[in-house]
This record gives structure tokens, sequence and C-alpha cells, in this order.
């Protein structure tokens, strides 16, 4: 085989090829004997038909098949004699094999990651801005604890912020309701949330057996018959209850069930967890410092291929915004990749056993199901892919130099978690 391989830019590359008549002729062989064993023809016996009968009947097919996987075979070689990564498949034009011709050429257009001189990776310095877990994210964090094991209890009055609601409600188009819209015994805690603002402010003053009608204006990623509209909902109030909270004593303590008896306990329990989540938010914040840094340090071409992908595995509305992100985020895939190959870093089967475990319990099958259906959709790769990259982030981040600075507390800041830890 011969050929020659120009730049067009640093990712894309025009190859000119020539496969020897012979290796085609091997291949085109081997494609016959093939479909000789499967064919049924009347008149033949399986697998005694002719060659001259095979090519009457198939000629066209099995010349296209073997030029097809010749030439793939043949780029894809090329390529990696040469040490380039392919992306995506080629552009091939000028496909040449006349019946007296010495080779089979063709010129190809193909992108590829361009080669890549890893710089300094190890103890880059990053600088992580932390704020301290205060005493009233503490008390703030255990008044959530006390709201969820709070009593309820009816009450003749106005509802307001911290009540438990419950009550009827149905949609109306121009006056007419609107089809599955009607809702019974419908219930909220007022203030918790604020994901219905409007409603949650409309049921505000309102008493059991009141009623009201409010207009909300549906979004317009809402369904198709009401994106954009006006709708008016008609509430009815079917009692208000008041939240009674325990006392925060040993007795709610040792209630919680996490192996704790007294409020001190407590009080360091979630200091922990709360601690524990700032460390967590500290090494994202890190970790995008570090990856940020890594491309800084090791500027190359990207395929815009590769670029595009990205954006549309996004979103594909924001096209012009995500362009530089979606650069950026592969340069950071392409480094992470190059930087594992170099220093060796596999998932192991157990940790793929044990995402797969997880995986299985969310999608509640069984392991060995769930590996088999991703086996067959081909996305057991993109998991120990995923395995791979975030081993190689940890390694990395292992490596660089933290340097953690503690920020001064806001006064009166706390916690916005609401998940006690039970472990």
């Amino acid at each position: 085989m011969t050929s020659t391989v120009n730049d067009i830019d640093a990712c894309t590359k025009r190859l000119e090829v020539a496969i020897p008549r012979e290796k085609v002729a091997i291949e085109i062989d081997r494609a016959y004997s093939r479909l000789a064993g499967r064919v049924k023809l009347k008149g033949f016996r399986k697998g005694k038909v002719p060659r001259r009968v095979l090519e009457r009947y198939y000629g066209e097919e099995v010349q296209a098949e073997v030029v097809n996987r010749v030439i793939s075979t043949s780029y894809r070689e090329l390529l990696e004699e040469k040490g380039m990564r392919p992306v995506g498949e080629p552009n091939v034009t000028d496909i040449v094999m006349e019946d007296d011709a010495p080779e089979l050429t063709y010129k190809a257009t193909v992108e590829v990651i361009p080669p890549l001189e890893l710089g300094e990776y190890k103890g880059i310095e990053i600088e992580v801005n932390s704020q301290p877990v205060t005493d009233d994210q503490v008390d703030q964090q255990i008044g959530q604890y006390l709201k969820q094991a709070s009593t309820f209890e009816d009450v003749d009055r106005a509802a307001k912020s911290g009540d438990y609601v419950m009550f009827d409600i149905e949609g109306f188009d121009a006056g007419e309701p609107v089809p599955d819209s009607r809702r019974e015994n419908e219930a909220v805690m007022i203030g918790e949330t604020r994901s219905e603002k409007e409603l949650e402010d409309a049921l505000i003053g309102m008493k059991s057996g009141d009623e009201k009608e409010i207009d909300i204006e549906v979004p317009e990623n809402a369904a198709p018959n009401l994106a954009g509209k006006t709708i008016q909902f008609r509430i009815k109030v079917k009692s208000v209850k008041e939240a009674h909270p325990p006392e925060l004593d040993e007795g709610f303590v040792t209630s919680l069930g996490i192996g704790l008896s007294t409020v001190e306990e407590l009080r360091g329990h979630v200091r922990k967890y709360l601690e524990a989540q700032q460390e967590n938010v500290d090494r994202q914040q890190g970790v995008a410092e570090l990856l940020k840094k890594l491309v800084e340090m090791h500027p190359f071409e990207v395929p815009p291929t590769l670029i595009s992908s990205e954006i549309e595995g996004r979103i594909a509305d924001y096209e012009r915004q995500l362009a530089p992100q979606a650069e950026e985020r592969v340069r950071q895939l392409i480094l992470i990749e190059r930087i594992r190959e170099k220093e060796g870093i596999v998932a192991i089967p157990g940790e793929v056993d044990a995402q797969i475990q997880n995986l299985a319990a969310q999608y509640q099958m069984t392991p060995e199901n769930l590996k088999k259906r991703m086996e067959m959709t081909g996305s057991l790769g993109q998991l120990v892919s995923n395995i791979n990259y975030n081993k190689t982030v940890d390694w990395l981040y292992g490596q660089a130099k933290v340097n953690v600075q503690i920020e001064e507390p806001e006064s009166g800041s706390g916690s916005g978690s609401d998940e006690p830890d039970g472990s």
C-alpha cells in the first residue's frame, strides 16, 4: 500500500491511498467463499454454487462490500502507523478500480486529534476559597430535622408560612376546564420550597372552606396546548394544619436512629456532616480550577467535529454561547485521556461491577441483566470510560498543590441542605 498524507490544517488531513489489486482480489475471494457457504440458489446444493453464478447474482454487492471494508481498514492502518487518532468516519472520494488497473485508489478527508506532547501536569498549584461551617448553619440544619419530625394539628385561622395546607384545584382556559387539571386533596407546606410561588402566595391568608381564583402564566416549555397561555386556577382550601416540632432534647436525638443520645452529640454529628458537604464543594471548585489550568498549560487545536458533538450533547439551542465551553471541555477530555494512558490508570473489574450494582438498584434490575443490556447497547464501554476519567481526575487532584483559603463567615449564613446523614 502506498499513500500520501497532506495537512489541510492541524486537525484535518487529506489522504491519497493506493492498494495493490492482489490484496483486493484476496478479499474478494474470501467474500465469495463466505457467500457460497450461506447462499441458497435453485438447482444448486448449499455451498456448491459456482463462483461465476455468484458473480452474476451478487457481483456488484460483493465488490461494494469489499471495497468499503478494504478502504476502512487501510485508512485506519495508515493513521495508526503515523500516530494519528481519527475522529469519526472519513469523507471518501475518487474511488477508482478499473478492470485492468494494478491498484485500487481513493482519496479521503479525515479529522484527527493532533499529536500532543504532554507538558507538566503533576503538582499544579490551585487555590480554593472555602467557607467555615458556622454555629448558625448547625442550628439551621437541626431546625430542618425538627421540622421533618413535626406533628400537625388543624387550625381555624388563615394559612401562613410554615402551615400545611390541603386543597382542591382545577385549571380553566377561556372558561373551559383544562383536561386532566383537576386535583383533589393536594397539599403543600407553605414557604418550604417556593417552587410554586404563585400558588403558595395565593394560599396565604385562606382558611378552611375558602375559595379563590388566580391567574398563572404557563411557561413556554409546557405542554404545547397550554404553553404561553394564562390559565385561571380555582382553589378550594380543605384544611389548614399548624406544625408542632418536637423539643430539642435527648428523646428527639434518640428518635433519629443514628446512634446518638445527647444534643451535643447531635451538634457534633451535624457539624461533621456540613463540613463534609463543604469539603465536597471545595473539591468540586478545586477540580474545576485544576482542569482549567491544565487546559491553559496545553494549548492545541481541537477537531471541530468533537466541539460540535459536545455542543449537541448539551443544548443545541445555545450553540453560540456553549461553543467556548464545549471546546474547553473537549480539551479536558483529550488531556485527561493522554494522562491516563501515560500513568497506566485503568478501571478494574470490581469498580465496574460496583457501578453496575448501583445503577441496577436505581433501575430495579438485577446487575446481571443490566450488564447484558449495557453490553448490547454499547453503554458498558461508556461506563468504563467514565470510571477511567474520574479515576484519572482523582489521581491528578491528589498530585496537585491545593491551597485552601478560609473565608470569613457571612453573618447569618446557613446551609441549604435538609438531608440528615444517617451513616
